[in-house]
């Protein structure tokens, strides 16, 4: 039985969950502060190999500025080629609508990412269809995905696009 363990998605459901699909590894987690983005991210650097870095970002507004700061921190440190900063509408927490992207897009740039390389999504969905549009054959793309609802919608559109043999660098169905 325990060998058989991580072979469904709903053994661990949002953890460490590794995808490989249309020529890209493909990793779904729910890091949501800096020491856990930070094992996500050393963990894509060992898949990366000669492909580029994609990695979504988004934190709920009940966290400190300074929380923000260390999370773009770290995801700053991975080198991503590319980052979708993504709206968590259902985790405002007190703040407005727009606020926490713009807070991370700043941490970014100021930890030296190039602002050219940031983009922002209205919710989970749409940041990962950016991701996957942006994708060649051999990127990694690192998601962590916060909400049910967004890991739920990945989650089905990945393997709606496995069953119709979906390659990186193709359009993406509609959703």
């Amino acid at each position: 039985m325990l060998a058989h363990f991580g072979a469904d998605p709903a053994d661990n459901a949002g953890r460490l969950m590794r995808y490989e699909l249309g020529g890209l590894n493909l990793i779904v987690d729910f890091a949501h502060n800096p020491a856990a983005l930070a094992g996500l991210a050393d963990f894509a650097q060992h898949l990366r190999g000669r492909g580029r870095l994609a990695l979504l970002l988004g934190q709920a507004g009940n966290r400190e500025d300074a929380d923000i700061d260390r999370l773009a921190a770290v995801a700053a440190k991975s080198k991503p080629d590319y980052i979708v900063v993504k709206e968590l509408t259902s985790y405002l927490r007190g703040r407005s609508d727009g606020e926490i992207p713009a807070l991370l897009r700043g941490a970014l740039v100021r930890a030296g990412i190039a602002a050219d390389r940031v983009t922002n999504a209205a919710d989970e969905d749409q940041a990962v269809r950016m991701a996957l549009t942006w994708a060649r054959p051999g990127d990694v793309l690192v998601l962590p995905l916060h909400s049910r609802d967004g890991r739920a919608h990945a989650l089905t559109l990945l393997e709606r696009l496995r069953r119709e043999g979906w390659r990186a660098g193709q359009p993406l169905p509609p959703s």
